[in-house]
């Protein structure tokens, strides 16, 4: 194993600890968001007519919840993540006002970023990629550094060059880990006759919540970062 490799797997080691120590408290920032989004795709595709698939106001009302509450708890979670490294940690309701606070910001960064990334996906897939994890640190500074959309996804594209690797390389295992999680669930479902729309609601919670992965390993690398800058500063 490569010296590269070697760290990328001690990142991935201290993001699953990080999660198993702290697990409750992401949990309280972030369930409540997911299990009512989850509850609203569960109406909309209940609403839908498979003779008529097209869009209806539950799926309207499903989008629009995704865009409202996707930035609030993940702002607040980030927020959680920087009071555990400073050693000062939060309450919920704290993670939550700054995850209010900042909503704004980071709702467009989020969607200047996914409209870049969109372009790049439809560019032979490889650019999109490139961008999302150039991009992939502009979250932290929208909540840690309170920088604006424009001057995060900067700042984000200019310290990402040397862990383009590390981010792209760990998230891509994440990535893979839950994917195939979450299609071995839907075999084993399928293999079993079971069908039921409650219990894949409550495994697209389960899913839903363990996507704060991402967010942890991507924190942590944010942190190295920000570590060795201040070192050579």
């Amino acid at each position: 194993m490569s010296y590269k490799d070697s760290m990328i797997s001690t990142y991935l080691k201290q993001t699953w600890f990080f999660f198993r120590a702290h697990m409750q408290q992401i949990m309280r920032i972030q369930l409540p968001f997911i299990i009512l989004i989850t509850l609203i795709s569960m109406s909309a595709m209940q609403s839908v007519d498979p003779e008529n698939p097209e869009i209806n106001n539950s799926i309207l009302m499903f989008y629009l919840a995704s865009l409202i509450f996707l930035p609030l708890y993940a702002g607040a979670t980030i927020a959680y993540l920087e009071s555990v490294v400073n050693k000062a940690p939060i309450s919920t309701t704290e993670a939550l006002k700054i995850g209010l606070t900042r909503w704004g910001p980071l709702f467009v960064t989020k969607l200047l970023g996914a409209f870049g990334i969109a372009i790049g996906l439809l560019l032979f897939f490889i650019p999109g990629v490139f961008m999302m994890i150039r991009w992939g640190f502009a979250e932290y500074f929208s909540i840690i550094e309170k920088t604006g959309p424009t001057e995060s996804l900067k700042n984000s594209w200019q310290d990402t060059s040397e862990y383009f690797w590390p981010l792209l390389n760990g998230l891509a295992f994440l990535f893979a880990v839950l994917l195939g999680g979450n299609l071995l669930i839907e075999t084993l479902l399928q293999t079993m006759g079971i069908d039921s729309l409650i219990i894949r609601a409550l495994f697209d919670i389960v899913f839903g919540f363990l996507n704060c992965l991402y967010t942890i390993y991507g924190f942590r690398l944010y942190c190295v970062m920000r570590e060795n800058t201040a070192e050579q500063g």
